[in-house]
Protein backbone atom coordinates (compact mmCIF):
# COMPACT_ATOMS: atom_id res chain seq x y z
CA UNK A 1 0.00 0.00 0.00
CA UNK A 2 0.85 3.91 -0.94
CA UNK A 3 -0.28 6.64 0.96
CA UNK A 4 0.27 10.47 0.80
CA UNK A 5 0.42 12.53 3.72
CA UNK A 6 0.10 16.55 3.29
CA UNK A 7 1.53 18.45 5.70
CA UNK A 8 4.80 18.04 7.58
CA UNK A 9 4.13 19.43 11.02
CA UNK A 10 3.47 17.81 13.97
CA UNK A 11 0.24 15.24 12.86
CA UNK A 12 1.45 15.09 9.31
CA UNK A 13 5.18 13.99 9.83
CA UNK A 14 4.52 11.69 13.50
CA UNK A 15 1.35 10.22 11.18
CA UNK A 16 3.49 9.02 8.48
CA UNK A 17 6.33 7.93 10.26
CA UNK A 18 4.04 5.81 12.78
CA UNK A 19 2.32 4.39 9.18
CA UNK A 20 5.60 3.87 7.52
CA UNK A 21 6.91 2.20 10.61
CA UNK A 22 3.99 -0.44 10.21
CA UNK A 23 5.28 -1.17 6.53
CA UNK A 24 3.11 1.25 4.67
CA UNK A 25 4.95 3.18 1.71
CA UNK A 26 4.26 6.99 2.53
CA UNK A 27 5.32 9.69 1.19
CA UNK A 28 4.90 13.34 3.29
CA UNK A 29 4.33 16.19 1.18
CA UNK A 30 4.69 19.84 1.81
CA UNK A 31 5.09 23.24 0.00
CA UNK A 32 7.53 24.51 1.90
CA UNK A 33 10.93 23.12 0.04
CA UNK A 34 13.22 24.30 3.22
CA UNK A 35 11.43 22.02 5.58
CA UNK A 36 11.31 19.08 2.91
CA UNK A 37 15.13 19.97 2.31
CA UNK A 38 15.53 19.67 5.76
CA UNK A 39 14.17 16.23 5.92
CA UNK A 40 16.05 14.65 3.18
CA UNK A 41 18.92 16.13 5.66
CA UNK A 42 17.58 14.05 8.75
CA UNK A 43 16.69 17.66 10.25
CA UNK A 44 13.59 17.58 12.00
CA UNK A 45 10.92 20.66 12.05
CA UNK A 46 9.24 19.41 15.86
CA UNK A 47 10.37 17.22 18.35
CA UNK A 48 8.78 14.29 19.68
CA UNK A 49 10.86 11.43 21.82
CA UNK A 50 11.95 8.43 19.21
CA UNK A 51 10.64 10.15 16.40
CA UNK A 52 14.45 11.18 14.57
CA UNK A 53 15.04 7.56 14.77
CA UNK A 54 11.92 6.27 13.48
CA UNK A 55 12.18 8.87 10.45
CA UNK A 56 16.12 7.95 10.12
CA UNK A 57 15.18 4.03 10.15
CA UNK A 58 12.04 4.05 7.54
CA UNK A 59 13.96 6.39 5.21
CA UNK A 60 16.82 4.15 4.89
CA UNK A 61 13.96 1.32 4.08
CA UNK A 62 12.48 3.16 1.48
CA UNK A 63 9.20 3.46 2.99
CA UNK A 64 8.85 7.12 3.97
CA UNK A 65 9.63 9.74 1.48
CA UNK A 66 9.04 13.60 1.50
CA UNK A 67 8.42 16.02 -1.54
CA UNK A 68 6.95 18.95 -2.34
CA UNK A 69 5.01 17.39 -5.57
CA UNK A 70 1.72 16.42 -4.61
CA UNK A 71 0.60 15.43 -8.25
CA UNK A 72 3.90 12.93 -8.95
CA UNK A 73 3.01 11.60 -4.94
CA UNK A 74 -0.74 10.64 -5.80
CA UNK A 75 0.12 9.30 -9.37
CA UNK A 76 0.03 5.60 -8.54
Amino acid sequence: MKIAVVGTGYVGLVTGTCFAEVGIEVTCIDIDQKKIDNLHEGILPIYEPGLEEMVSRNVSAGRLNFSTNLAEAIKD
